[in-house]
This record gives C-alpha cells, structure tokens and sequence, in this order.
C-alpha cells in the first residue's frame, strides 16, 4: 500500500457550466453554515442558464480548484455593478471555502482572485456583504474593507416576493 501524500496545488479559475453541480452543493453548505433554513431556491439549471448560456451572463464564477485531483473547494460568485459616484464596481455575492479545506488560505487567494478581476475590468470598488457575527469580518478589515454601516450609515434593503411583486403591478 502506498501511503505517499500528493502535494496539491490550488489553482483559481473560471468556472464552467459543468461546475455548477459541485457550486450549487457548495451555496447549499454556505446556507447551513448562515443558518438560512430557507436555504437556496436555485437548482443547477438555474445557474448553468443564467451563468453560461445567458448573453450577458448574470453572473461569474470563480472556483477554487486541487490540482492535479480537480477537487473543487471554494467558489467566488460576482457581478459588475455601476456606481453613480465613481462608475464601474463589482459585487462579491459569495466567496466560500469548503470546511475540510479552511484555514489553509485557499479564501484569502480566492477572495484576491476577484480583486484582481475587479481591477482587470476597470473597476473603482469591491462590494460585499459580511453577516454580523462571522468572523472573517476581522479578515475583510484586516485587508482595508469599511464597514459602511459604521462608517456612513449605509442600510441594506431588499424588495422580493409579494411586495416586489406588489409594486410591479402598480405601473
């Protein structure tokens, strides 16, 4: 029996369409980890449309992959966003890193891996949401990131289900 261990290297990379399967598992394990018992309403088909055959795409992903296995252990999912201060941004919906595989710095790589992108696209910000009582928000303040409630007071509201809906009709 061979008890060698493989050195893996962490490669961060474009996610593809047949990826979504592994991510969609992953958006499950990060609604446990938030305590979102709803959890996700998204199916696999759901992000291979919006993702990959969409033009433009609704989003892009950014997966964090064990090489040589192709063991995928974190993903990144974003968007471009218009700033009427300063133009281009980009919004950071997720970065997420699979339990086994934390501590070890695969987050903090994936997490530059969208700064750089942000920056390759021309972009004056990085935006993201930190629940309240997760620890990586000492991470996110670490790296320079404000915490715009603090600072300017900036509230996070959502319009969706029936009152969404509510509005809609009202046109």
């Amino acid at each position: 029996m061979n008890n060698q261990v493989i050195d893996e290297e962490l490669n961060i990379r474009d996610a593809t369409a047949n990826d979504m399967v592994t991510v969609a598992d992953m958006i499950q394990e990060l609604a446990d980890y938030e305590h979102m018992v709803e959890g996700p309403q998204l199916t696999v088909e759901d992000l291979q449309r919006d993702g990959f055959e969409r033009q433009p795409p609704a989003f892009k992903c950014k997966v964090a992959e064990l090489s040589p296995s192709g063991t995928i252990v974190g993903y990144a999912i974003y968007f471009p966003t218009y700033s009427t201060w300063k133009g281009r941004a980009l919004m950071l919906e997720d970065v997420y890193v699979r339990e086994n595989f934390r501590r070890r710095g695969y987050g903090k790589k994936l997490f530059y891996s969208i700064a750089a992108e942000a920056v390759r696209m021309g972009c004056c910000r990085l935006d993201f949401h930190v629940l309240a009582w997760n620890e990586a928000r000492s991470f996110y303040g670490a790296l320079g990131a404000e915490n715009l409630t603090e600072r300017e007071q900036w509230c996070y509201y959502r319009l969706s289900g029936d009152a969404l809906f509510a509005l809609s009709i009202k046109t």
